[in-house]
This record gives structure tokens, C-alpha cells and sequence, in this order.
């Protein structure tokens, strides 16, 4: 049974245990084929396709679909260049106010293929992504000093493996007491961090705003963080490219593991109605609001639902993945929240 091609692009927030949509080879291959035309027309033949090493495509079926490509180029036949760039295919099957036809295809379910005419390619305005955009990773601790220490390891073994200068980390510690987590940062190999200490119980989303509140570059990309995370090396790019000004913010799912699972021996399912993980602008978070940090404060769960539906409400989409060794790691819940747990 060829399980893909029952499957539509619609994430299902019931199943947790099915990864991303493959396309179709025959499909990609045109879609790369049409951009290279397009991009020697432009460039009198300098280019040549040396590997295809990605593409992405997120479906609207009434107005076409847009793609990340990730191709590796020959300029000139002799110097290989690597270029992401995200492109749009019109389609033709609507004018973006059919509104039956977009229920219908919902509540089929069905993956429908798009027309096989002449792809119509174009650059969608305003929507590109920054190569060096600064990334600032937040997380807001209390008294989990085991967690932090390995946190602090991962963001070493991160700027390490990938080279990148262009990220940063922010700790809101709420006066933790069975490590001090300042020297921790200092004692680390890590070039960009930044410490604020906190008092009283531990708040998520007012830990996360201080975090925020911090970071003076307005057009920096926040990711709002857990301390219990595997980071494979490629989550800097993934972040940045999934992250665009205005337009899009980054929702990467999760998988959580089960107790006595491993990044190396990994078994559990993915976190499909956890929305805490989030990569967006800076400006974009400010414009709506920030965090709430009224109604949300020293209870687990829901700030970042709402926070969601701000997003959505300010015209923005949420970009989903499934990434893979991008692990939460099981872990007991006692001492968190302010209150003694199993």
C-alpha cells in the first residue's frame, strides 16, 4: 500500500505518528527545470544544476503553490553556489474568492493534483528570507539545573558543529537556587548570551517576555524555546528559512520521546497540539502583543494557543514541519510549576 498517496497535505492534529507529505519526483523535477529556464534566461546560460538538494511545496489549490528550492548551481561551470529561494507556480484555478471550492477540498480530505499545463513561475513579492538573520534562543528555568547544564551543552555543540555566529541565547532564570546559571553562561564556550534573573514562581510566557524584552534588533528572529530539547545542527537554517518578515512564523513539530528513549534509540510520537516551540520576527511578535502575560502566568498550557490565534488574526501564516532528531526529551515534571509533581 502506497500509504502517501492516500494521505492529503492537511496536518492532522489526531495523528501523531505519520512524518512529512513526499512529493512526487516527476513533480519536483519539472518544478526545478522551469526555475532553471527561467533563472538562464535571466543569466544568459551562466548556470548549470549541479544537485537538487530540497524542495518544500505548501498547496493552495486555488491559486497554485509555493516552493522552497534548494539547489546547488554551477556558475560558469566551475564554481558551485548554493541557492534557497522560495518561488510561487500559479495555477489558474481560481481568483482566491471561491470559497466552496476551498471547503470542498477540505473536507474531502483528497490530494488533488494540480493542473499539468505549463508551470507558471514567478518570486513572490516581500517574501524572502534572511540569511543572517540574528536568531535569539529563550527559555525561561526554575531550579532545574541538570536541564540547563545539558541546555547550555547543546547551544555549545550547536555553534560548534555549525560555524554560525549569528545566534544567540537568553536564559530568564526565576533565582534558581541548586545552580547558579550567570556563572554557568560565563564558564561556557557560548559568544552571544544574555542573563536576566527574575523573582518570584516561575511564569512561562512573562520568562519568555522578559527574554523578549531584551533583544534591541527589532528585525532578529525570536524562538521561544523548551530546556528539554534535542537540536539537530540543522534548526539555525531551518528557523531562518521558515521565518519571513510580516508574512510567516515557524511552528517545527516536535517529537516527543517516551520514558527510557534516546536521540540515538529514538521511539515516541509527534507533538502535533504543541505550539510552544515557535520561531518568529521580533517586529511581528511586538506587533501583536507579545506574550500574554495577564491571564497566563503560573499554570501550564494554553499561552501558546492564544498566542497562535494573534498570529493567525494579524494576517500571518504558521509554517509546520516535522523535523527530524528534533527531540523532547522525556522527563519528570517535579519541582516545575511551583508545585511538587510525580
Amino acid at each position: 500500500m502506497d500509504f502517501h498517496s492516500l494521505r492529503s497535505d492537511w496536518i492532522d492534529l489526531r495523528c501523531n505518528v505519520s512524518g512529512n507529505l513526499l512529493m512526487k519526483e516527476q513533480e519536483a523535477g519539472e518544478v526545478v527545470d522551469a526555475y532553471m529556464k527561467k533563472l538562464n534566461e535571466k543569466h544568459r546560460g551562466r548556470y548549470t544544476l549541479h544537485q537538487l538538494v530540497s524542495i518544500e511545496k505548501r498547496l493552495d489549490r486555488l491559486r497554485g503553490s509555493r516552493y522552497l528550492l534548494e539547489l546547488e548551481l554551477l556558475w560558469n561551470r566551475k564554481t558551485i553556489v548554493r541557492l534557497s529561494e522560495y518561488i510561487y507556480n500559479l495555477n489558474g484555478n481560481g481568483d482566491g474568492t471561491d470559497t466552496k471550492l476551498r471547503k470542498v477540498y477540505r473536507q474531502a480530505g483528497q490530494n488533488h493534483g494540480e493542473s499539468r499545463g505549463r508551470l507558471t513561475l514567478c518570486s513572490p513579492t516581500g517574501f524572502r528570507w534572511r540569511r543572517n538573520a540574528m536568531i535569539h534562543f529563550i527559555v525561561p528555568v526554575k531550579n532545574q539545573a541538570r536541564w540547563v547544564q545539558q541546555f547550555i551543552y547543546d547551544m555549545e555543540e550547536l555553534h560548534a558543529v555549525t560555524g554560525d555566529y549569528y545566534f544567540s541565547v537568553t536564559i530568564a532564570d526565576y533565582s534558581s537556587t541548586d545552580m547558579d546559571v550567570e556563572e554557568a553562561l560565563k564558564r561556557s564556550m557560548l559568544t552571544r548570551y544574555q542573563y536576566v534573573r527574575l523573582k518570584g514562581n516561575f511564569e512561562r510566557s512573562a520568562g519568555l517576555q522578559s527574554g523578549i524584552d531584551l533583544i534591541q534588533d527589532d528585525h532578529s528572529i525570536v524562538f521561544l524555546c523548551d530546556l528539554h530539547i534535542n537540536f539537530p545542527p540543522y534548526i539555525i537554517d531551518s528557523i531562518r528559512k521558515h521565518c519571513v518578515e510580516g508574512k510567516m512564523a515557524f511552528a517545527p513539530i516536535v517529537m516527543r520521546l517516551n520514558c527510557g528513549s534516546s536521540a540515538q534509540e529514538p521511539d515516541g510520537y509527534w507533538e502535533m497540539n504543541g505550539f510552544g516551540l515557535l520561531g518568529i520576527y521580533k517586529s511581528d511578535l511586538d506587533r501583536i502583543g507579545g506574550m500574554n502575560t495577564k491571564e497566563y502566568r503560573d499554570r501550564w498550557g494554553g499561552e501558546d494557543w492564544e498566542l497562535l490565534d494573534r498570529v493567525f488574526e494579524a494576517g500571518m501564516e504558521v509554517e509546520r514541519l516535522y523535523m527530524r532528531n528534533f527531540f523532547h526529551y522525556f522527563h519528570s515534571k517535579r519541582g516545575m510549576w511551583n508545585r511538587k509533581q510525580g
